[in-house]
């Protein structure tokens, strides 16, 4: 009966894995607009009928909302918010009859994907010849990211921790243990461990089964601020989000989760204490884990992986991979603990075996799970980060740093326990009475706890960037707004530079040209502008700027976008002169800070110049010295031939990546590629 149950396990798990891959339709990560009708700063000779935008994922109608104000702030009396796309991806409203004057956007909407919130503003004007650019550049909206609520962040850490208790329980039980003790000749003491731990375990898997359930209410408490979710039909459209959805098949899986513990704690409190006991083996423990596997993807089906444009299901796919490992791996740890100081008691020689096979066991098993959260990982990094500058700068991508520097601790120590404490076990295994052999269990428990109290931080950071806005979309986290003064003597002319907020993104240029004298210079016939950013070859974008009387020249661009060196050239033409070209060296720094180059700048802004640089040459490195690392790492780790070959195979796919990205490198690389000429051109 328990192999045709586990065959079902397996079958539902491809099956559900196969629903990952192709039953996802792509979305975005947050709902942010795409386009608007009218656009944002665009001036209109006659009051539209209608306003329409789009989102770069499905909303949800009901809980969105468009206003439209004057400019004196007094809002309009407008239609109600209707879908004109199938897919809820666009939406309008109906507009009065407008007078000339400015107007500005201000909209909310809650994605039906991941259950954010996103607004922001945006200005339009009817018969009016200039508007206030303040609130956004030209064709740019202003996106305000949803800040992580108190409630939102207990109910993803809820669920991250209940989806790992769960998973590291059954996973443990079912992959690790049982095989330890699948022999005829236990001892007593032996078969009351078993029975003892199981309980102790199962007890565990009730609190994580009500850590899901307070994650559920969490969740619908952070939403019912936002949104009356009490009122009439607004809990079932809800519903019929795909975030509300899993919030349900979640809530009925920790159900089932819970009532299921209470079954198996119920059998094993009746189950006489004989070996091979069918309560601590029988198909109801592969049913949890089936449940504990469908927690973890109705979590991957609400991540930053589900609201990708391009490739959401195979990221999806690997979110769940990552999400399934990492449970696998903390909420084993937490089972390892229990099993280790349940067996603190039993005889020398017994618990010599016992921590020996443990060892043994767990290793195989921790390796292949942080195998699968290493190579998960980076690949999810690369979605969701995408560049050095924003894994420095953004708010997201230090939270993840964080991360990788938390897991380094207890990834350091199962290290520790492979190569220094499963040797040391293995050879006092004749010895178990010794000193030295009490010291060196003692000490493994001790690590084990160690590694787990790092786990708990790791989740706790895991569950804070489920709620960040994801570093490809999130801005970055900037120095106060200042002015940036540039000035160059160039021929018979002196040029001043401003730029103000001198911070990436939209800026304000300000040319000033006075002549030897200090007078201003009025019979400039062009100021031209050229942004050219130096970092790597982009081309050359030029914009005209405006003259506003007394050698005063004025423009408003958000080309300075990128972080790195840049070099903005101010070209003067004049009647029945030569043209005069003066060059302005700029930095635009991880603090988003636009200052001259040479002034500020820290080590890191040049690590992240020179990593953006080199392109693949860093990952590269770094997946290749990985692949020879976990060689040596799995063949200490694996007991059997099949488990060497199945670890390896992660070396194997790392260093074929490596290798590419290197390749690609020796094909980029010039000497030109990690330098900048010093020298700014002269005329």
């Amino acid at each position: 009966m328990i192999p045709r149950i586990r065959n079902l396990v397996i079958c539902c798990a491809v099956l559900l894995a196969a629903w990952l891959w192709l039953g996802v339709k792509p979305a975005a990560a947050h709902a942010v607009p795409t386009a608007s009708k009218p656009a944002a700063n665009e001036i209109l000779e006659t009051g539209p009928e209608t306003l329409e935008m789009s989102f770069s994922e499905p909303v949800v109608p009901a809980f969105s909302s468009i206003q439209v104000l004057s400019a004196a702030g007094q809002p309009l009396e407008t239609g109600p918010l209707t879908p004109i796309s199938n897919d809820n991806t666009r939406v309008q409203i109906a507009l009065p009859p407008l007078n000339n004057g400015s107007y500005i956007v201000s909209w909310k909407v809650l994605s039906a994907v991941d259950g954010h919130s996103t607004s922001g503003i945006f200005p339009f004007g009817v018969g009016v010849g200039h508007m206030d650019m303040s609130a956004a550049g030209p064709g740019q909206v202003v996106t305000n990211a949803p800040r992580p609520t108190p409630a939102s962040l207990v109910a993803r850490w809820f669920n991250l921790a209940g989806a790992a208790l769960l998973l590291g329980l059954f996973a443990f039980r079912l992959l690790l243990w049982n095989p330890i003790l699948n022999v005829d000749d236990l001892t007593d003491a032996e078969i009351e461990l078993d029975h003892r731990f199981a309980r102790r375990s199962l007890r565990l898997g009730l609190v994580a089964a009500g850590l899901l359930f307070l994650a559920a209410l969490s969740t619908l408490i952070s939403q019912s601020s936002q949104y009356d979710l009490l009122a009439a039909g607004n809990f079932g459209v809800w519903l019929n989000t795909r975030f509300g959805l899993m919030w349900l098949l979640r809530l009925l899986a920790g159900l089932a989760l819970a009532l299921l513990l209470w079954r198996l704690l119920a059998g094993v409190n009746r189950a006489p204490l004989a070996p091979l006991s069918p309560a601590l083996r029988g198909g109801k423990w592969w049913l949890g884990l089936l449940l504990s596997l469908a927690v973890a993807a109705t979590i991957a089906l609400v991540s930053h992986s589900a609201a990708l444009l391009r490739g959401a299901g195979a990221a999806i796919a690997v979110d769940f991979a990552h999400v399934a490992a990492a449970g696998i791996w903390i909420g084993g740890l937490f089972s390892l603990g229990i099993a280790l100081w349940q067996a603190r008691r039993l005889p020398a020689d017994i618990k010599a075996w016992l921590y020996l096979n443990a060892i043994l066991n767990f290793s195989v098993l921790a390796a292949a799970a942080v195998g699968v959260i290493l190579t998960s990982g980076a690949y999810l990094s690369y979605q969701h980060v995408g560049s050095w500058g924003a894994l420095a700068s953004t708010a997201y991508g230090r939270v993840l740093l964080l991360k990788i520097g938390l897991a380094l601790i207890p990834f350091a120590i199962a290290a520790i326990n492979l190569f220094w404490v499963k040797p040391r076990l293995q050879r006092i295994y004749d010895q178990p009475a010794e000193p030295a052999a009490l010291l060196i269990r003692r000490r493994f428990r001790a690590l084990v706890a160690v590694e787990a109290a790092f786990a708990v931080l790791i989740l706790i950071a895991a569950g804070l960037l489920t709620d960040m806005q994801r570093a490809q979309d999130a801005p970055l986290i900037s120095a106060g707004s200042a002015q940036t003064v540039l000035t160059q003597q160039v021929e018979d002319l002196t040029v001043t530079l401003t730029l103000e907020p001198a911070l990436v993104g939209e800026n304000t240029f300000d040319v000033y040209l006075a002549d030897e004298d200090g007078q201003p210079v009025t019979d400039a016939r062009e100021i031209l502008l050229r942004f050219t950013f130096l970092g790597q070859s982009l081309g050359t974008a030029e914009a005209f700027a405006e003259g506003m009387g007394d050698g005063h020249y004025h423009l408003n661009s958000s080309t300075i976008s990128l972080l790195g060196p840049w070099q903005v050239e101010v070209a003067i033409r004049r009647a029945g002169q030569f043209d005069v070209f003066a060059p302005f060296r700029l930095e635009a720094g991880l603090d988003s800070r636009i200052a001259a180059q040479g002034i500020g700048g820290d080590t890191i802004d040049k690590l992240v110049s020179f990593l953006t640089r080199a392109r693949g040459l860093a990952p590269g490195v770094a997946l290749v010295l990985f692949a020879l690392l976990w060689g040596i790492l799995a063949n200490k780790a694996a007991d059997k031939d099949w488990q060497l070959a199945a670890l390896l195979s992660i070396s194997l796919l790392s260093f074929y990546i490596g290798a590419q990205q290197l390749f690609q490198f020796s094909q980029d690389y010039t000497p030109a590629m990690f330098a900048s000429n010093p020298i700014a051109p002269d005329a």
